[in-house]
């Protein structure tokens, strides 16, 4: 099914005459290439679709045409290819009905068969969302229970198995059994944990960062601040690591604001107090002194709150005291004066008290200095929105790297993919069904043929959801396709990608080697920096350390522009020589700025390496 991009119309006049013969094969082989044309008019893509759907059903392959009938196709194009179809496929489609119907009891029966023929197909993951967005809870619920029993006894996945057993405390909730849900609270939390500290171990952070964002729903769900706290800390720290300033300042914010809602006042002051540090260290003193008047006041109402509940007066003074020290770094002195007044009225020793007003005294004509206070401004806000790991991370670990599973769901979601990216996963889906049919039947050395096309198809689709599939063909045998892949996951620009990426440059073949260095280079993104500082400091190979070299010469972070001058002034000469090289040609101006205050302490050879990389770009020095 592999065919130059020749001219469209021409490709479909040729399958217009090949039907007109009868020749099924022909025309299919025409309009295969005539849908490679991925960039073509809606219109001319949605009637090449329909002529292949026709095409496919009179040759027999029902799973085909009902893939190019999920593009355009509508119910009463699919409905006629769905008794055919093996019952993953009919799932998948009925579930799609089901998303886009508007009446509330036929949208409810369609979810019901779904999850009717995901549960024929085995897939009890798939099949209990169903039942959740049909609301039928209770049934989720035992789906719930199974998985997360079959997933506990197996002790292979405790990612898996936590969000297993979060899903059975959300619906033991939605089902009025809260003993059952504290209890699945309790597992899905230890588990979570457990899952955490072997993906840190291992240096898969971004899984780690997952199990947190899990950990802050379940606090909310079960109402348990403690695992909304631990989550929002992790989440900021893995952040802070991975540079992501802005992202780190919102979700500071969102940790603040969810610790006064729940009452948790002293822990909101904590995390404002770490906010303004944060902020003033990333340069962004506005967002700074917000947090630091956030804090006073935050520290204020710690301070009645405690005197209203009756607890020692100690505790409130302390709390003032911390609110004096945030408006005394905000240079408001006049509200500093306030605060002491307040203390000098708490019910302490009369020498404290006196302490408190005589301070109160210095303060009597101050003024607070006009300051810029502001949250993190719109403009360098991200949205946050988080996906339902609980949910899409089960589907995937369900899915096991299905190429065809994976791609089919691009394909069916019209509503959060373009056009483009719909029909390149439609183009992955036939080619991964069409091996799947050749395995099926034994032809293994046919069906190898053309996991290289698969990779190539799939990188084309860039995103998240495909990386698993690319995983499971790297693990494939054939030298030609584990480069394939190599080739493919320069386009995923995802930490994600390095996990992969890094068996391919430990990979026993040296051209598996040369194209994952190859492909490193073009994951320049600001969060690569950790994995690539890894494989920097790991990597035997000297071509490894080069290509890491320049990867992080493209990231424009005062962490890589250091990592560089460190490398500039201490590695050996064949690192040294790259990361002149690669400096001259980059853009970016953090090593620049740290390179020109850093130049008087540094010795000879590195003085001149830097001098060279500054007078190349145009920096006197």
């Amino acid at each position: 099914m592999s065919q130059h991009l020749r001219p469209l119309a021409e490709l479909r006049d040729e399958a217009r005459s090949a039907l007109a013969r009868g020749e099924l094969g022909r025309a299919r082989e025409a309009l295969w290439g005539a849908l490679q044309h991925t960039i073509a008019r809606e219109e001319e893509y949605v009637a090449l679709t329909g002529e292949m759907r026709e095409v496919f059903n009179r040759l027999g392959d029902v799973r085909a045409a009902l893939t190019v009938a999920w593009y355009a196709g509508t119910e009463k194009t699919q409905a006629p290819l769905l008794e055919r179809a093996p019952a993953i496929d009919r799932a998948r489609t009925l579930l799609a009905w089901a998303d886009r119907e508007t009446g509330m009891e036929r949208q409810q029966q369609l979810y019901a068969r779904a999850a009717d023929e995901y549960e024929a197909a085995g897939l009890v993951a798939q099949a209990a969302i169903a039942r959740e967005r049909g609301h039928d809870f209770g049934r989720a619920r035992a789906l719930w229970s199974r998985l997360s029993q079959l997933l506990s006894s197996s002790g292979s996945d405790f990612y898996a198995a936590g969000l297993a057993r979060f899903n059975l405390a959300r619906t033991s909730l939605r089902t009025g059994d809260a003993a059952a849900a504290r209890e699945a609270v309790f597992a899905s939390v230890h588990l979570l944990e457990e899952a955490a500290d072997r993906y840190e171990t291992i240096g898969q952070r971004e899984r780690a960062f997952d199990c947190y964002q899990v950990l802050i729903a379940i606090g909310r769900e079960s109402g348990a601040f403690e695992h909304v706290l631990e989550g929002y800390v992790n989440v900021i720290r893995i952040l802070r690591e991975d540079h992501l300033r802005y992202y780190a300042l919102q979700s500071y914010e969102e940790a603040v604001s969810a610790a006064e809602k729940q009452g948790e006042t002293s822990a909101a002051a904590t995390l404002s107090r770490e906010m303004a540090a944060y902020a003033r260290k990333e340069g962004l003193p506005a967002v700074a002194n917000f947090a630091m008047l956030t804090q006073a006041r935050l520290w204020q109402e710690v301070s009645v709150l405690a005197l209203r509940r009756g607890s020692p007066p100690e505790i409130a003074e302390n709390a003032l005291l911390a609110a004096v020290i945030a408006l005394g770094e905000a240079g408001q002195y006049r509200k500093v004066g306030d605060v002491y007044r307040a203390l000098s009225e708490l019910p302490l020793e009369a020498s404290r008290q006196k302490h408190y007003g005589r301070a109160r005294e210095r303060y009597v004509d101050a003024q607070d200095l006009s300051i810029d206070a502001a949250p993190l401004p719109a403009h360098l806000r991200h949205e946050m929105g988080f996906p339902e790991v609980w949910h899409v991370d089960l589907v995937e670990w369900e899915q096991a790297g299905s190429a065809s599973q994976a791609a089919g769901d691009v394909v069916l979601d019209a509503s959060q993919w373009s056009e483009v990216t719909r029909r390149r996963a439609m183009l992955a889906r036939l080619t991964a069904l069409a091996i799947e049919e050749q395995e099926a039947r034994g032809a293994f050395r046919e069906a190898s043929g053309g996991y290289v096309t698969l990779a190539e198809q799939l990188s084309t689709v860039e995103l998240y959801t495909i990386l698993s599939p690319l995983e499971t063909l790297f693990r494939r045998p054939e030298t030609h396709v584990r480069v394939a892949v190599v080739r493919a996951l320069s386009r995923f620009l995802y930490k994600r990608t390095f996990t992969t990426l890094r068996e391919a440059l430990a990979d026993r073949d040296p051209t598996v080697v040369h194209e994952g260095a190859k492909s490193m280079e073009e994951l320049r993104f600001p969060h690569a920096f950790d994995p690539l500082a890894r494989i920097y400091r790991e990597a035997q190979s000297a071509q490894v350390r080069q290509s890491a070299v320049r990867a992080l010469s493209k990231i424009d972070t005062f962490e890589a522009a250091e990592l560089l001058l460190g490398i500039i002034r201490h590695d050996g000469s064949e690192e040294r020589m790259a990361a002149v090289d690669a400096l001259r040609r980059a853009s970016g101006m953090k090593f620049i700025d740290l390179a020109r205050g850093a130049m008087p302490g540094l010795s000879g050879p590195a003085q001149a390496a830097v001098r060279d990389i500054l007078q190349s770009r145009g920096v006197n020095v």
